[in-house]
């Protein structure tokens, strides 16, 4: 059979390896003219608290990239508290247009075993998997902010920050996030989707002494300018006449923190095994994620309504310093960012 991916975002080329991987001839269709991540240049954190390792969990999808760093200290800070947690909190992956950046790796895989792209191309209407990004009108997720260089920069290899302060990041948190060549720093705002507004308040952060004292000789590389889409229940929309939805074309994000890594490898690879072995693709999406989605929605309302004070005793609550292995304990009392 012939299989057809619209989108060349993680989603989609996660869809495409998988299904070439079992012999089908596959084409990707993307508009942009060249592959490069709809948010620019910019670290990517993978999650690793949830109850099995992260990368063994997406091993199991047939993702076989390794990651460029691990996060061994993960700083979470309020206008007046700050916890750090000790262990191995996240994988680091590259976005953007070097080979070592994810999409070019997933790119070659996928070339080397004859999937064919079109660029600047429209997808045909009879496109079996859908994976085309947020829905322009439907983002309700903004991410602004910039890439600086490693060099002249003081933000450990090993370290991430989050500052979650309404004045920053409506709604969300302003993060900061080690990488190669260049490192990131982005207000994630869920309450105000105006790009320019928002980038001008992560600006203003960037003047506070601790965020400065980051920064320091460093130069700004590129700009970051993210949207991101989740649905209350993105397995109920996931089949949409012909075509398999997936990652945030479908709705498949975390709607808490935007951790959207996950989602896409595991919803790209289950449509296509779906496709290729006529399987069900929503009871597979159903086994795996069960009510994850409509419990972080549930929360998340809770955030967008959380004030600066609510947010001081989410950190304080944490205590100064956590294993991770403590913090698995507590997220599910919790449910920390």
């Amino acid at each position: 059979m012939s299989v057809r991916v619209a989108g060349a975002g993680l989603a989609g080329l996660v869809a495409a390896i998988t299904a070439a991987r079992a012999g089908e001839a596959v084409e990707v269709f993307e508009a942009k003219s060249r592959l490069l991540p709809s948010t620019g240049p910019h670290t990517e954190a993978v999650r690793n608290y949830g109850g099995i390792d992260a990368l063994e969990e997406l091993s199991a999808y047939g993702f076989r990239i390794k990651p460029f760093g691990e996060v061994h200290k993960a700083i979470r800070r309020s206008a007046n508290h700050e916890n750090v947690l000790r262990g191995k909190s996240y994988y680091l992956f590259m976005r953007g247009r070097e080979d070592y950046c994810l999409d070019q790796m997933l790119y070659k895989e996928a070339a080397d075993l004859g999937v064919q792209y079109h660029f600047q191309t429209k997808a045909p209407g009879n496109a079996e998997i859908i994976a085309t990004g947020p829905p322009k009108n439907d983002a309700n997720m903004l991410a602004a902010g910039f890439t600086f260089s490693a060099e002249g920069a003081n933000l450990d290899r090993d370290t991430v920050i989050a500052l979650l302060d309404n004045t920053v990041a409506p709604g969300g948190y302003l993060a900061i996030t080690p990488g190669i060549e260049y490192h990131s720093i982005y207000s994630g705002s869920w309450t105000d989707l105006n790009y320019e507004r928002v980038l001008g308040l992560a600006e203003q952060a960037f003047h506070r002494p601790w965020i400065r004292e980051i920064l320091g000789a460093s130069r700004w590389a590129d700009k970051i300018h993210g949207r991101a889409y989740y649905a209350r229940d993105p397995i109920a929309t996931a089949v949409r006449g012909n075509g398999r939805f997936v990652g945030e074309a479908g709705g498949f994000q975390d709607a808490v923190a935007a951790y959207g890594f996950r989602c896409a490898v595991i919803t790209g690879a289950l449509a296509a095994r779906a496709l290729i072995e006529n399987l069900d693709y929503q009871s597979l999406l159903r086994d795996v994620f069960k009510d994850e989605f409509e419990q972080s929605f549930r929360y998340r309302q809770k955030l967008d309504r959380a004030s600066n004070d609510d947010f001081d005793n989410l950190v304080k609550a944490l205590g100064p310093e956590l294993t991770i292995d403590q913090y698995r304990r507590l997220r599910g009392e919790l449910r920390a960012i």
